[in-house]
């Protein structure tokens, strides 16, 4: 199932009590009758996502993401996009399509476990220790 980022255009309740909107969606549309979850509220805050970006900026130039074919933090951002968040789609046992994840749809929660998760991932794949990343950072927060 993707993951669509979609606009509240209007919204009303009905004389049944039903409450109705008019949604926008930024891609594919789902067919008439099929059900979909929606969320929203909180998203990811600005220092969640300030963080992220100096953690990748970290991997690549200080932890040695660079020695191991990642030499910028947009493209490694990619990169993890497909491996954690991207939809596989398979016809008959063969690949048909990747649906692009994204980061964006998360909200605080969601995108702390996935900072979470390629924190680790950095770990058991890459065997990078993390922890003078995470002491530093805490030292730099805690002083403001």
């Amino acid at each position: 199932m993707p993951k669509v980022l979609a606009k509240i255009l209007e919204t009303k309740t009905n004389s049944k009590g039903w409450l109705l909107a008019i949604v926008r969606f930024n891609r594919k549309l789902p067919k008439v009758d099929e059900k979909v979850t929606v969320k929203w509220g909180s998203t990811r805050t600005l220092p969640q996502n300030n963080l992220y970006w100096k953690f990748l900026t970290w991997l690549v130039n200080d932890a040695g993401l660079k020695e191991k074919g990642h030499f910028d933090p947009n493209a490694l951002h990619l990169d993890l996009k497909a491996h954690f968040l991207a939809e596989k789609k398979f016809d008959k046992g063969k690949m048909k399509a990747i649906e692009e994840g994204t980061t964006t749809l998360m909200d605080k929660a969601e995108f702390g476990e996935y900072l979470n998760e390629v924190d680790n991932f950095m770990f058991s794949f890459f065997e990078i220790d993390t922890s003078s990343f995470w002491e530093t950072y805490q030292e730099e927060y805690s002083m403001r």
